[in-house]
């Protein structure tokens, strides 16, 4: 008691602490949602600090996808109190769609540079990132899941800076990748690329830490190189995602703490050990990787993000419900046959616009059709086109499927109820390898009195858009007995467009011309 005595007496408070123990005996448990390729390093280094050491906190690592990660902050659902993605791009588009500004307790943990990976004897050069994407055999993977799939837009834009003309011979250099990207599945996984490449031949875009955990998990020896210019860096930022308040400050201490200690010398071995660099972004140590990288950095990112959405368009195939109005006036005359007539003969084409690996559904309505206060009746659900549906393929379902909409024809037009169930129907399935989306044919107002109101549709449609994940709803107006403007706020609350036909022979040019738009992205 007397020695406790002195030392407080003389200032010696914390190696009081030190010596009897710490005044942290309730230490609160912080999530830390981490990218998969740092969350092993992230636990580990965590694993031996107190509480004490980490902000009077306790600290629980999972692996989350950036893109979920971002998804689950946007949304504030199950969001962790801190995160570290794999580049500051995910906490800008964060902020972006919450509004809200994201703490950081660093703007980076560790970096690793964007290479381009291929057979050991078999590694091409090219002096700009621009000639890269122009690459015979290019695998880049998931451009929504991941900044890595990115980096070769990313570090072609920064070498065009501010040049126009740079900048629309990137977008020109991604058509032909995308295409190609548009008939299979992107694959966001490293690994997959990797292998894939290891197997067939070609070039895989990886980070440099991803290809060093390959070579040492697999033997397999592989080259790499990056253009003369540089590369885009991953630079892992630790984010602080805890709701505003008291906890959130706390968050931000602790999240303090766990910058410190992967900043620590530990921690940096720790990180370089699994193949990252310093946040300095230093070359590793002992010739692993390539060396010195030259940083490149985005001149316009309001031009960047507008040619990665159009990639992201064009990459993606479809995945749409389309809804097609069966009320009482799509039996009306309309030239030489009937709306619905005209719509069923638009449909038939557009079913054959669409390449195998694109997934169609299809729902009729009007009041009442589904039973009960249901105004919807799914006649397919979505599938892909190629799949095999008792011994026929889902595109020849849909043409048999379109050809009884007349036969449905009847009732009034249950516009609002079907529109938010569609949405829902299609969020519900998200496929983040497509553009989700719903097309809505229709040639009238809703007419449903049971139904919500149109501002209850609107702001449901708001409040339920995941920007990380999003559905946009299409809408065709058929003849001006369609409410343009009703449609045309539905189709902007999600980020898609609308159409209309003013008359029946554009019935098909609209139809088709809706079926290729690719907005909302």
């Amino acid at each position: 008691m007397a020695v406790v005595a002195l030392l407080v007496v003389g200032g010696g408070v914390f190696a009081a602490q030190k010596a009897f123990g710490s005044d942290c005996s309730d230490p609160a448990t912080y999530s830390l949602a981490a990218d998969p390729a740092i969350a092993d390093v992230v636990a580990g280094v965590l694993a031996d600090k107190s509480a004490d050491e980490l902000g009077c906190g306790s600290v629980d690592v999972t692996a989350q996808d950036s893109a979920d990660a971002s998804a689950a902050v946007s949304k504030g659902a199950d969001a962790p109190a801190l995160w570290i993605p794999d580049s500051s791009l995910w906490v800008g588009k964060t902020v972006r769609a919450t509004g809200a500004l994201v703490d950081l307790a660093s703007q980076s943990v560790a970096s690793s540079p964007a290479v381009i990976a291929a057979r050991k004897d078999e590694v091409p050069f090219f002096d700009t990132w621009l000639t890269a994407l122009q690459l015979r055999g290019l695998r880049i993977g998931n451009p929504l899941s991941n900044t890595v799939s990115d980096a070769a837009i990313l570090g072609a834009l920064a070498e065009a800076g501010s040049d126009a003309e740079a900048v629309d011979s990137v977008s020109a250099a991604l058509v032909p990748i995308a295409q190609a990207q548009a008939a299979t599945r992107g694959e966001a996984d490293p690994v997959v690329r990797l292998d894939e490449m290891s197997s067939d031949g070609g070039v895989a875009v990886v980070s440099e830490q991803s290809l060093l955990t390959y070579e040492k998990d697999t033997g397999t020896e592989l080259g790499a190189t990056t253009p003369p210019t540089g590369s885009f860096f991953l630079n892992f930022p630790l984010a602080v995602t805890e709701p505003a308040g008291e906890r959130h400050d706390e968050a931000k201490e602790v999240g303090r703490a766990v910058a410190d200690a992967l900043a620590s010398e530990a921690g940096l071995s720790a990180l370089s050990d699994a193949g990252f660099r310093a946040p300095d972004a230093t070359a590793l140590s002992d010739g692993r990787g390539l060396g010195d990288v030259t940083t490149l950095t985005i001149a316009d990112q309001q031009t960047a993000e507008d040619t990665l959405q159009r990639y992201q368009v064009l990459a993606l195939p479809s995945r749409t419900l389309v809804m097609e109005d069966v009320s009482g006036s799509m039996g009306y005359s309309a030239g030489a046959d009937t709306r619905i007539g005209l719509t069923v003969q638009a449909s038939d084409t557009g079913n054959r616009l669409f390449p195998d690996n694109a997934a169609l559904g299809l729902w009729a309505f009007s009041i009442g059709l589904g039973g009960g206060n249901q105004d919807y009746r799914e006649l397919v659900p979505i599938r892909r086109l190629d799949e095999n549906v008792n011994r026929t393929s889902q595109r020849e379902v849909l043409l048999q499927q379109t050809r009884t909409l007349p036969s449905l024809v009847g009732g009034g037009t249950g516009l609002y109820d079907t529109t938010l169930a569609a949405f829902r129907k299609v969020k519900e399935g998200y496929d983040p390898d497509y553009i989700n989306s719903v097309i809505i044919l229709t040639d009238g107002t809703n007419e449903d009195p049971d139904s919500i109101s149109l501002d209850e549709l609107l702001s449901t449609l708001r409040a339920e858009q995941d920007p990380t994940k999003p559905v946009i709803v299409v809408t065709i107006g058929i003849t001006d007995d369609a409410d343009a403007g009703v449609l045309q706020q539905i189709s902007a609350a999600t980020g898609g467009t609308s159409f209309l036909a003013r008359n029946p022979a554009e019935i098909p040019n609209v139809f088709v011309n809706a079926l290729k738009s690719r907005s909302g992205r």
